[in-house]
């Protein structure tokens, strides 16, 4: 199957899924939640079965669509979409149990209400389960045979043929005897077969006074023979075909190539080997873009960031009359105000007395009022990943990419975040040394106006004193 088959399949599982969070789903829709109040215990039960083979059925799409997409972009956003609708099966499955207060849960009824065959609620384990710790995996079979041969144990071999057994010289020679006579006590059985065979057709024609040996009557029996043949075999062919018409029999395969089930592992087998390809190539261009971004956008992520920098410390240099400490204690500013400690001393006080006095009320009463249950945790998890896939890739015109490799734009979009944590760091240690400049030509100007004050001090002092002498003359 092409790659627009498993895209059309995973937009289905969006859309059903977008059906479930607004429609059907209590947890997530303020409707179904409603009508769920309104219903008995049995209705709940019915609704939380409906949802749970709703829900399997997104499942099994998207573990299919995830198994074979090639693209590493769309495979990613695919699985955090699997992975929440596997967290909310468990959820739905969890309070099923609690409803029916029982482990099974048998949901023939919902199936023939729905109009599904009972296949629909097999549940496949994720093949990314295996594929994702295959590194993991050999490295424990490895492990495990270094062990066994320290313990002089041999290690069999898992998944594969055994290992050849050691046969002496002796035991191989009685092998093939065996098998020579074999041989040949069937071939001196065939032969006399042939001779007896030839004699009984002897006997029969000479019993019916026919000659054997006369050419009209040897062809006449040829062609009977060959007729009879033909016809039997035309006849088998007939019947193998209305077989296969009637949907009684498979049909015939011409030759190994075309079943259709070899073609289809082989083309799973050959998918494979492309994501491996397409997932190292995507790992490469987050390192070639990442710095494509830093050399091409740097620049003017820098000179934006200094500039609003230049521009903060410099209102607040006319502010407050003097330059900012950079970096500026963060903490200090955004902690919120801490509350004094009486108040949740006397609250802890005021609390436990609140529940002494709901126990001793509860202990007169018969029926407990039960726990309200969690709220749904892979909610959150499914409308984020819906959301995602509506910006991303809901309107993304992708016929063009028919390799299905990554997208370069998105690369550039993940690592520019990033980019920009680096190029504040560079803007960071750039600021400070301006600042701490700007204080030290600050200060280093201050001090020569103060001495130049005190020089123009001290001469006129010294004037003062000469025109008092020259009057006392």
């Amino acid at each position: 199957m092409a790659s627009m088959t498993f895209d059309l399949q995973w937009k289905e599982s969006m859309v059903e899924l977008l059906d479930q969070l607004e429609l059907w789903d209590p947890d997530a829709s303020p409707q179904a939640l409603q009508q769920l109040s309104e219903q008995d215990k049995e209705e709940q039960i019915q609704l939380h079965m409906t949802l749970y083979i709703r829900y399997l059925q997104i499942f099994r799409k998207l573990e299919e669509s995830y198994d074979q997409c090639v693209h590493p972009q769309k495979r990613m956003d695919i699985k955090k979409t699997l992975e929440g609708v596997m967290g909310r099966l468990l959820e739905i499955k969890e309070k099923l149990i609690a409803l029916k207060q029982v482990n099974f849960i048998n949901l023939d009824d919902v199936l023939v209400d729905l109009k599904l065959t009972p296949d629909v609620l097999e549940v496949p384990i994720p093949k990314f389960f295996l594929e994702d710790q295959a590194h993991l995996l050999e490295e424990r079979e490895k492990y495990l045979d270094v062990l066994l041969k320290e313990a002089g144990i041999q290690s069999k071999p898992v998944g594969g043929s055994p290992g050849p057994d050691t046969m002496t010289l002796e035991s191989a020679i009685r092998v093939v005897q065996l098998n020579e006579r074999g041989r040949q006590g069937r071939q001196r059985a065939k032969f006399m077969k042939e001779i007896r065979s030839a004699e009984e057709r002897e006997k029969r024609l000479l019993a019916a006074g026919e000659d054997g040996n006369e050419p009209e009557k040897a062809a006449l029996l040829a062609q009977r023979c060959w007729r009879g043949f033909i016809s039997r075999k035309h006849t088998e062919a007939m019947r193998s075909e209305e077989l296969v018409f009637i949907g009684m029999a498979p049909p015939q395969l011409k030759a190994p190539e075309d079943d259709p089930v070899l073609r289809e592992a082989d083309i799973k087998r050959r998918r494979k080997l492309v994501q491996a390809k397409h997932e190292q190539d995507y790992k490469d261009s987050l390192v070639e873009q990442k710095e494509e971004v830093y050399q091409v956008e740097g620049p003017d992520m820098r000179e934006e960031m200094m500039d609003q920098l230049r521009d903060w410390y410099i209102k607040y240099r006319e502010r407050e009359g003097e330059f900012p400490q950079f970096p500026p204690d963060e903490e200090e500013e955004e902690a919120p105000p801490a509350e004094p400690a009486g108040k949740d001393a006397k609250g802890g006080k005021d609390a436990k007395k609140d529940a002494k006095k709901d126990a001793k009320k509860g202990k007169g009463a018969e029926e407990v009022e039960e726990a309200p249950p969690p709220p749904a945790y892979f909610l959150d998890a499914l409308q984020d990943s819906f959301q995602e896939w509506t910006d991303k890739w809901q309107h993304r015109d992708d016929a063009a990419n028919f390799a299905q490799k990554h997208d370069v734009a998105l690369v550039k979009q993940m690592v520019r975040p990033d980019v920009e944590l680096r190029v504040r760091d560079e803007v960071n240690v750039a600021i400070e040394k301006e600042i701490a400049n700007l204080k030290e030509a600050y200060e280093r100007d201050l001090k020569a106006k103060k001495a130049k004050g005190a020089k123009k001090g001290k001469k006129g002092k010294k004037g003062k004193k000469g025109k008092k002498g020259k009057g006392k003359k």
